[in-house]
Order: structure tokens, then C-alpha cells, then sequence
């Protein structure tokens, strides 16, 4: 999981963030004083949940929560202040929690066991797999960062691939479900499926994950050994990934509708 504090005060920030770390040790924490260092880091948007403080000069928490907010509308806001006349506005942020000064490691425990959003799968290689993110929007993470597929198809192909969880699935089948007939049908040529394959196959290698799929000729699929999941997670019983279901599976794409009536029940 990943945390960010922020407080410009020295001694609440330090106390804020020696809580953090006795309610979640395995966590990876980054604390900064002010708004500007934060939307200056690189992973801005990579954050589980931030505890914020509200009363900041600069840019205020909830200014702050805001632009959170657009880069990751899953984050998990906490504010963590020493004013209760805040919290009408907090809530219209949708915020996870809401903590008063001073914070204790216990009401930071409370507030992780009780995420708005609780983190599906961290965004960080699982012991060398493919990060695979199904519950809401697809997502695939490589070294803790989204894969950047050039063609939506080809992430499109790789969703159907982990939808399939490790069936090896003829290239014409694919191609029907995710365009809901044969490209032949209107005229186009089934190459350009191939044209996807290999682009998907490409971008996983370069990435450190073409292990993760399985070439027979004609047909395509995945080796679930070397995906983390939160779905199959989530089959396997998992709480957290129970806990993270909130109804929503690979909301893009049409096709996925039937998974997700399956979760449902």
C-alpha cells in the first residue's frame, strides 16, 4: 500500500507520519510539508490513500484533495486536522475519513480498515508478475506504473485473455468477442488482430513481462502463474480482494458484462 501525509507543521507532520508507520509498517510512506511538493512527485497519482491536512499555507488540504482526486478518483482521502469546522467540505469530496489532532496510530489503523476505496492489488510487481487490475477500469502495472499499450485493442486483447483466466483461446474467438463479429465479416482483414497480438506481445516484453502469455499457433492466451490478479484473487477467496469488489468489473468493455453478472451473484 501507498501513503502519502502532509502537514506543513514539523511536529504534527512528524507525529502524523510516526503513526502511519506503527498502524501500517509495510507500507510505503512519502511525507511532504506542502501542496507543491506533492503535485511535483512523479507517482503523484500512483497513492492508495493520503492523509492530509487541511489548514496549510500555499495550497490548503482541500484544494490539494481536489487535485488528488483528478489524477487517482480512487484515492482514499484522509483529512487529518485540528478543525471541525472543515468537514462539511471534506464529505463533498467524498473523502474516505476525517481524523482530529492529534493522531494516534490507532484511529490511523481504524481509518486503513475502513478505505473508502480498499486497494484492489498494489500497483508494484507481485514477486515478478504482471500487476492486473479488473475491478473498475482494466489495468495493467509493470514496476508501479500503468503499461502504456500504443493500441487500446491490444490492452482490449489482453483483458479478454485474463477475463479467460489461462484458457488458450483461438485468435477468431477473440476476435468475435471483441468486436462482437468476425473482422472478415465487415471487410477488414484478420490481420490486423495479428497486428495486435504482436503489438500486446511487444509491449509486455518491454516491459519485463512477456512471460506472461502463451502462443499456440492460431490461438493465444495467458499464464496465470505470472499474473497477479484481483479477480482471480477474489475467486481464490481472498478478503481483500472481496473487500475491494464494489460491484464495477472492467467497465469498459461490453463484452465483460457476463463476468461481472457471474461476481454479482
Amino acid at each position: 500500500m501507498r501513503i502519502l501525509a502532509v502537514d506543513d507543521k514539523e511536529m504534527p507532520r512528524k507525529v502524523l507520519a510516526r503513526a502511519i508507520g506503527e498502524a501500517a509498517p509495510d507500507a510505503e510512506l512519502t511525507v511532504c510539508a506542502f501542496a507543491s511538493e506533492v503535485l511535483a512527485l512523479p507517482n503523484v497519482g500512483d497513492f492508495d490513500v493520503a492523509f492530509v491536512d487541511i489548514d496549510m499555507s500555499g495550497m490548503n488540504g482541500i484544494a490539494l484533495a481536489r487535485e488528488l482526486k483528478r489524477k487517482n478518483p480512487k484515492v482514499n482521502i484522509v483529512f487529518a486536522t485540528g478543525y471541525g469546522e472543515y468537514m462539511a467540505d471534506a464529505f463533498a469530496l467524498h473523502s474516505s475519513g476525517y481524523l482530529m489532532k492529534p493522531i494516534t496510530a490507532e484511529a490511523v489503523a481504524t481509518e486503513l480498515e475502513n478505505l473508502r476505496f480498499p486497494p484492489s492489488v498494489a500497483t508494484r510487481d507481485d514477486e515478478g508478475r504482471l500487476v492486473v487490475r479488473c475491478f473498475g477500469n482494466f489495468e495493467a502495472f509493470a514496476n508501479g506504473r500503468p503499461v502504456a499499450f500504443s493500441r487500446a485493442k491490444s490492452k482490449e486483447l489482453l483483458a479478454y485473455l485474463v477475463d479467460r483466466r489461462g484458457a488458450v483461446v483461438p485468435l477468431r474467438e477473440a476476435e468475435v468477442a471483441i468486436w462482437d463479429e468476425p473482422l472478415n465479416g465487415r471487410g477488414a482483414s484478420s490481420s490486423y488482430l495479428r497486428t495486435l497480438v504482436s503489438d500486446m506481445r511487444q509491449t509486455l516484453m518491454a516491459c519485463g513481462h512477456g512471460n506472461v502469455l502463451v502462443k499456440r499457433r492460431g490461438a493465444i492466451g495467458i499464464n496465470m502463474e505470472n499474473v497477479s490478479c484481483d479477480y482471480y484473487d477474489f475467486l481464490a477467496g481472498d478478503p481483500m480482494a472481496i473487500a475491494a469488489w464494489r460491484g464495477e468489473y472492467m467497465s469498459q468493455y461490453s463484452w465483460a458484462e457476463a463476468t461481472k453478472a457471474a461476481l454479482a451473484q
